[in-house]
Formats: structure tokens, C-alpha cells, sequence
């Protein structure tokens, strides 16, 4: 190939194959395994290396059209010519996706017809209830004075059970609760006792003080009669002297307040048996009165039905009673329960909803319309096999499959070929294979995550990123493809990622995993660069000026 830089006047032939690069009359021969060209050549003059199918593949980073990848790739490769078949995957399912909504179609007007018949079922049983029904009604209206009187039968029934119930109760009760009554009362008349002792001998106490007090104002020997015999009351005799009466009266109060002591002891016992026994005696009293008070309230509430109950009965013939008994042996529902379930039918009827086409309320036991769509559904079904079961040709089907797997795997592999280079700007990126809506296209959605935990997108990233990443992805596909020699120019990428100081750190960052990987030592890159200026060398790299 020649290619003719005008600017410079000088012919230019590279062949790829040989490695040879022809300038002007010179004739170099690219020994090194990276080597960069460095001059000033023309767009134009690069064409036939400039790969279209490559700029319209990163035309849109974020989301990559699968048949612009495999496009270039089988141009750039005769061992994947066979790519496009993975597409083929794309005619299977909008083929099994005609055929589902074909299916659905159908199966949506089964439904419907189906719903139809179900709420004419359904509209025809809630009539015939609500008949029934209406019936109830009619009867329990008729015999409304026989229910009021079954009423009152079972309310005496129910009150006599009550009595019994409660009367068993009682009975239980009784003997245990005048037990402890007998108690409480005995215990209490024992405190009363204590307390009059206590009072007497308070008193006599007291008389003590009184005659002591009125010896010491008197004079020896100057009592009179009723004074002894106050005296006498206290068992002190008369002819004691004053002195002797004073001590004799002091030991009688020092006595009786002993005694006052010993009864007051005594009746602290009792009252703290009695505090003891008193909660207990109340539960029993109050059960007692309560189940004696609701036995008394049973039985005037029966002699007051049975008043009212023969009234009725006395207003009322002999077969009208008779018709009674026979109701009373029978219980008949509320008409308040059977208007209610009226109401709920009349509701449930006025849900059902039934286009007038398939339903008459006059004749709503004619299926015959429903029945005609359901024929014309199994018609279709008979006659139009193929637009509603899926083929089976599993051979063909498998082969679909194999090649969109092959596909997948060759995503894959480029994935991680870029990702070797993209973790040294600390960038991983995946790819996302998905189909669109109407399974007509297919797409690689890139996805990139910064640092270990930034999500960006492509344009996102900086523009020393998107620029590593376009070199890195143009080399990555010489890798994947096995091209021995991978050739790049920045005349290949658009014009605005024709950064030098981003391309160069590109190739500086690159250079030492081909060097380290074992499996890219067999990868020659050649780089030809147009108006780039380097300023710092690059290690490992052969320059080349021209």
C-alpha cells in the first residue's frame, strides 16, 4: 500500500505483513515489538487502514449495537464469518413472540367468553336465592305474632335455665358462706365484749384516780358514808387509813390497767383473725347476694312474660294456637335477616356486569350466542396451527442458541481483555448484552464503575478516561481477533479524542502488561502518529521519525 503525504512530498508504503515502511527511498524494516512513527500525514492517506465498522462501533459507547460489533468483527476475522447467526436469535423470538400474543389473543377472548358464562351462571343462581328468599320473607311476615311468642317461650326457657343454674350455684355456696358469716358474727361479738370490759375497767380506772384525788385534798378520817361506799365498789375497805387507801387504791389501778392491757391484746388477736378472715367472707357475701339478687330478678322477669304470653294466647283462636305450638317446635329467622340477605343479593345482582349481546334478563338461560364464539375460538385454533404452536425443530433452535453462546463468550473475552488495561486508570467496565421491546435489535450496554464503587457512565467518564478507553478497546480487538501485529494511528479515532498527551499516557500505561502478560508476548503494536508531538520518551519504545 502507498500512501502519499503531500504536506512532506513524500510516498509512503507500509506492508503490515512484512513489517516494512517505505519513505521516499528509505527503507526501514520494523525489527522492535512497539514501535512508534512519528510524522505529518493527511486523514485521507489512511483510509484503507481507518476502519469504518470500528468508528461506528464506538459512535455510541454507552450502548453498542451488537450487529455493528459483529460486523467488524468478521471483517476483521475469516474464523468468525459465521457471527451474524448469533442474530438469528433475534427472528426466534420475535417468531415465538408473534406466536405468544397470538395465543394470548385467543386465550383473552376464551377468557372473556368464559367470564361471560360464569356471570350468567352466576346472575341465574343469585335470581333463583333471591326468590327463595322472598318466599322466607313471605312466610316469616305471616307467622311474625307466632315468632314474638316463640320469642317469649324461649326468653322463659332461657330464665328458668338461668334459675337453675344459678340456684345450683347457690347451693354450693350456702353452707360455706353462713359458715364464715356465723364466724365473722361470733368473732365481732367477741370484739364487742372486749371493748365493753375494756370500757368498765377504763372506768373503774378512773374511779381509782378520783378517790385518790379526793383523799389527799380531805383530812384523816373526815370520809362520809357514800364515799366509803365507793370505796366498798373498788374493794377497798373503810377502815384503812388515808395513806393505806391511796396505796391500796394505786394498786388497784396499776391491776386494771393490766387487765386493760391484757384485754386489749386479746382483742388485737381477734381483730387480726377477723382482718384475716373478712376478705374471704366478702367474696362469698357478695357472690351470694349477686347470684340471690339475679335468681329474685329471673323470676319477676317470668311472672311478667308469662302475663304477656297468655294475653297473646287468650286474643287468639284454637287452630291459631295450634298453628303456635307447631311454630314453637320450629324456630322461624328474623325478617330483619332475610331483608338482609335480599340486599346483599339485590347488590351482587346489580354487580354482574354481561353485555347485551350475550344476555337477556327475560331468558337468561340462553347460552346460544356464547356458545357460537366459543366454536368460532376452536375454528381458529383447527384451522391456524402454525400461528400457535411454537416449532420444534430443537437442531436448528440449539444451533441459535450455540452461536448467540459463542457471541456471548466472545463479549466476554473482550471484556476482559479491556479490563487488563483499564484497571491501571483504576476503571473496570461490563458489558450488558439486552434486547430491545420488539426483539428486533440487539445491544452491549457499558457499564463502568470508577474506583471500586462509582457507577458512570461513558460520558461520564474524563476525557483522558474515554480516551484510554477507545485506544484500549481498538487494541483489545487486534487481541481478540489474534492479530499478530496491531496497527493504530490516532487518524483511526475521532477528532476529538486526537489527544496527544492522553494517547501517549495511554501507551505508556499499556507497554509494561504486554511486557508482563504471558499470554500478549506474541503481540507486535505499531504506532503511527500524525501531528502528535512527544516530548517524553517511552520506555521499550522504537521511535521512529519521519
Amino acid at each position: 500500500m502507498n500512501l502519499n503525504n503531500k504536506e512532506s512530498d513524500v510516498n509512503l508504503s507500509i506492508s503490515l505483513k512484512n513489517l516494512e515502511i517505505n519513505i521516499g527511498p528509505r527503507k526501514i524494516t520494523i525489527k522492535d515489538r512497539f514501535t512508534l512513527i512519528l510524522g505529518k500525514f493527511k486523514r485521507d492517506l489512511f483510509k484503507e487502514y481507518q476502519n469504518q465498522e470500528f468508528l461506528q462501533v464506538i459512535e455510541k459507547i454507552d450502548l453498542i449495537p451488537a450487529k455493528k460489533l459483529i460486523d467488524y468483527f468478521q471483517n476483521q476475522s475469516d474464523k468468525l464469518k459465521g457471527l451474524e447467526g448469533s442474530l438469528r436469535i433475534l427472528e426466534y423470538l420475535t417468531n415465538y413472540r408473534k406466536i405468544v400474543e397470538s395465543n394470548l389473543e385467543v386465550f383473552t377472548k376464551f377468557n372473556e367468553i368464559i367470564e361471560i358464562i360464569l356471570s350468567t351462571f352466576r346472575y341465574i343462581y343469585l335470581s333463583e336465592r333471591k326468590n327463595q328468599l322472598v318466599t322466607e320473607l313471605e312466610l316469616a311476615k305471616k307467622h311474625k305474632k307466632s315468632s314474638e311468642l316463640s320469642a317469649i317461650v324461649d326468653l322463659i326457657n332461657k330464665l328458668k335455665e338461668s334459675i337453675k343454674t344459678n340456684q345450683s350455684k347457690l347451693n354450693y355456696i350456702k353452707e360455706d358462706y353462713f359458715k364464715r358469716k356465723n364466724q365473722i358474727e361470733q368473732i365481732e361479738g367477741n370484739v364487742s365484749l372486749l371493748d365493753d370490759n375494756i370500757r368498765e375497767l377504763k372506768q373503774i380506772k378512773k374511779s381509782c384516780f378520783n378517790q385518790i384525788n379526793r383523799i389527799t385534798r380531805q383530812i384523816e378520817g373526815s370520809t362520809n358514808k357514800q364515799e366509803n361506799d365507793s370505796l366498798l365498789k373498788l374493794g377497798i375497805i373503810d377502815n384503812l387509813t388515808n395513806s393505806e387507801k391511796i396505796r391500796a387504791l394505786q394498786k388497784k389501778a396499776k391491776e386494771t390497767q393490766y387487765e386493760i392491757n391484757q384485754i386489749k391484746s386479746r382483742s388485737k388477736q381477734i381483730k387480726e383473725e377477723l382482718g384475716r378472715l373478712t376478705p374471704h367472707y366478702d367474696i362469698y357475701k357478695n357472690d351470694y347476694e349477686e347470684i340471690l339478687t339475679s335468681i329474685k330478678d329471673d323470676e319477676n322477669r317470668i311472672r311478667m312474660l308469662q302475663i304477656e304470653y297468655e294475653k297473646e294466647i287468650s286474643d287468639n283462636d284454637e287452630t291459631r294456637f295450634k298453628e303456635i305450638k307447631d311454630i314453637l317446635k320450629t324456630p322461624v329467622r328474623l325478617s330483619r335477616e332475610i331483608e338482609k340477605d335480599i340486599s346483599r343479593k339485590n347488590s351482587e345482582l346489580e354487580a354482574i356486569s354481561i353485555p347485551d349481546k350475550f344476555f337477556s334478563a327475560d331468558n337468561p338461560r340462553n347460552l346460544k350466542e356464547s356458545i357460537e364464539k366459543l366454536k368460532e375460538i376452536d375454528e381458529l385454533l383447527r384451522n391456524s396451527n402454525e400461528n400457535f404452536n411454537i416449532p420444534k425443530n430443537e437442531k436448528e433452535i440449539t444451533l441459535i442458541f450455540e452461536k448467540y453462546n459463542f457471541f456471548e463468550d466472545i463479549v466476554k473475552d473482550l471484556e476482559g481483555i479491556l479490563n487488563n488495561f483499564l484497571k491501571e486508570i483504576n476503571v473496570e467496565m461490563n458489558f450488558l448484552l439486552f434486547i430491545n421491546d420488539t426483539n428486533t435489535s440487539l445491544f452491549l450496554k457499558t457499564k463502568f464503575i470508577r474506583n471500586n464503587k462509582e457507577n458512570v457512565s461513558f460520558e461520564e467518564l474524563t476525557t483522558p478516561e474515554k480516551i484510554f478507553f477507545i485506544v484500549s478497546f481498538f487494541i483489545s480487538t487486534g487481541v481478540l481477533l489474534e492479530h499478530d501485529n496491531i496497527f493504530f494511528s490516532n487518524l483511526f479515532i475521532p477528532k476529538i479524542y486526537n489527544k496527544g498527551g492522553s494517547i501517549y499516557r495511554t501507551i505508556r500505561k499499556i507497554l509494561p502488561i504486554f511486557e508482563a502478560n504471558d499470554k500478549l508476548t506474541k503481540y507486535k503494536l505499531i504506532f503511527l502518529m500524525s501531528n502528535l508531538e512527544l516530548k517524553n520518551e517511552i520506555n521499550n519504545l522504537k521511535l521512529i521519525k519521519v
